[in-house]
């Protein structure tokens, strides 16, 4: 039925003011009817995305909030609405962008300035992250929070003296305030005092307020002293804890949004690569011109992660003609399609050059907006790990790409990866369970051994073992297959370091080259026990010690 005029501007005042007056439960009932009716003003839209959302049917909302936000591109609070809500749908990228949209219109918001700061920090941006909340306290000085986070900012970036000044600061206004506590527990565990770091983490635990975030990030500091008082069942037994927790919470979550487990794909990977007929795989789909017009060596840095990766791309990077992707992911929206199924496998492997031509440019298109640099003449490393699974996509539309695949200990990747603290992502979801990890990574060294025995790729092993331990013969022989001259520079990568850690290898790379993290599995040799039989092929066929 559609409203009368009258009736309409009657209906929009009456949901206006119980907006006004802080009846929002009557305001959403009247917006969800008003919409039913046909008006679709930017309030009652963002007022019905709400009830939507609270239904359950956030993507939904999403799209009355981008109705809205078309309807009233000038308004911050529609981007901040949007933004919101895509956070907790998940989608933090898009999120974050509309944060900011706000924030452009309306720099003084403080729910947009504070929730853009609080998803730059879990994003690893610490230096956009400090910026918001430097606002935020500049706006409300005694916002114990801000500063709380400010002073976990500082610690992460081993400032030591600024997160205690800022923890002081944050605890005199709220004595209670958890992250201030544990930024002065952060800062212990740096200067050396893990009992310290550990006995004020075990004083949190113990409080009844504290709630499920908190108790991860909690645990993960107490893990992290335990380890470094080397009682490595303790330890373990956090990560476990923590890693239960975040199972539960983005449980639901993986089995509302994802179709296929990402372990499952690479199973099915696996199989349909090893029965299909092989000449289909070695057949190209013609030459990349769209790479040949942007002129630069093109190399693809794969593995699994906590492989060694990030050190390798952090050297590379230090060379003068070498450009890095560090985790920008151009590739996965193009692979989708192709890797979602079989008839989307089967189409890969008879691509033409014709129908390859839209998709390498598209690819290529994104490279150069993310590189922030000239490839003309330079080598690109193009990096992320489990851009693997996509192997068969990268043979098909870059054959003149090489391929660096990092090995390391299969027992000391397994367990990084279990007791580092990810992004939360269909991949590093299984991660948090020790026997899916171990068989994620099975799955994908078994699908990165097929794909080599049936695809026409270039690829040079890299062990990150003798990265660590033989430097330069390490590095050398990399830049020979990747078609580059040594320079020293390469030996002082750590000085050119971003000041935002983006992985957890970035921050323990400040230190430079360090054999630290080699055979840590040893000191978690009982807990890794369940999964030492899945690993042992892979142990045997790297040729790493068996179990010693």
């Amino acid at each position: 039925m559609t409203l009368s005029p009258e009736a309409t501007d009657a209906l929009f005042e009456e949901i206006a003011r119980s907006f006004e007056r802080g009846d929002r439960e009557q305001a959403i009932a009247l917006a969800v009817a008003a919409l039913e009716q046909g008006l679709d003003e930017p309030l009652v839209l963002l007022l019905a995305a709400e009830a939507l959302e609270a239904q359950g049917r956030g993507p939904e909302g999403i799209e009355l909030l981008r109705r809205a936000a078309e309807y009233a591109p000038d308004e911050a609070e529609v981007w901040y609405c949007l933004g919101t809500m895509l956070i907790r749908q998940g989608r933090e990228d898009q999120g974050l962008a509309n944060l900011k949209m706000a924030l452009s219109l309306h720099p003084d918001l403080l729910p947009a300035l504070t929730n853009a700061a609080a998803v730059s920090y879990r994003r690893g941006q610490l230096t956009d992250s400090a910026q918001f909340y430097q606002r935020v306290t500049t706006l409300d000085p005694d916002n114990a929070d801000a500063l709380a986070a400010l002073a976990a900012i500082a610690a992460r970036q081993q400032d030591a003296v600024a997160a205690k000044r800022l923890a002081a600061q944050a605890l005199a206004l709220d004595p209670d305030n958890v992250t201030a506590a544990m930024a002065i527990a952060r800062v212990e565990l740096g200067d050396g005092f893990a009992e310290s770091a550990c006995a004020r983490m075990d004083q949190l635990l113990n409080r009844g307020d504290i709630g499920e975030d908190e108790r991860v990030a909690i645990l993960d500091l107490r893990a992290e002293a335990l380890d470094k008082l080397d009682r490595s069942g303790a330890a373990f037994a956090d990560y476990q804890a923590r890693n239960a927790i975040l199972i539960r919470k983005y449980a639901p979550r993986m089995a509302r949004d994802v179709a296929e487990r990402i372990v499952d794909q690479a199973n099915r990977l696996a199989r349909s690569l090893s029965t299909q007929p092989r000449n289909a795989w070695q057949a190209t789909a013609g030459s990349d011109e769209a790479g040949a017009t942007v002129g630069c060596r093109h190399i693809f840095l794969l593995s699994f992660p906590r492989s060694g990766t990030t050190l390798l791309e952090k050297v590379l990077r230090s060379h003068s003609k070498v450009v890095t992707l560090e985790e920008v992911d151009c590739l996965s929206d193009i692979s989708g399609e192709w890797l979602a199924d079989e008839a989307g496998l089967d189409a890969l492997a008879r691509l033409t050059p014709e129908q390859a031509a839209p998709h390498r440019e598209r690819y290529w298109r994104e490279v150069q907006d993310s590189a922030g640099a000239a490839l003309k003449g330079r080598t690109l490393i193009d990096k992320l790990p489990l851009h693997t699974l996509s192997l068969p996509v990268i043979a098909k539309l870059f054959p003149e790409a090489r391929v660096l695949f990092a090995l390391r200990d299969p027992r000391d990747v397994v367990l990084s990866c279990f007791r580092r603290r990810f992004e939360i992502n269909p991949a590093m979801f299984e991660m948090l369970d020790l026997a899916g990890a171990a068989r994620f990574y099975h799955e994908v060294m078994s699908l990165a051994v097929i794909c080599r025995d049936v695809l026409p790729v270039a690829v040079q092993e890299v062990r990150h073992e003798q990265v660590v331990e033989s430097f330069e013969p390490a590095m050398q022989a990399v830049l020979r297959f990747i078609g580059l001259d040594w320079e020293p520079a390469l030996t002082q990568f750590a000085r050119n370091l971003p000041a935002d850690p983006r992985t957890p290898s970035d921050i323990q790379l400040r230190r430079g080259l360090n054999t630290d993290g080699l055979g840590q599995w040893r000191r978690y040799r009982a807990e890794l026990r369940p999964v030492l039989d899945t690993l042992e092929p892979w142990v045997a066929r790297f040729g790493y010690p068996r179990r010693d």
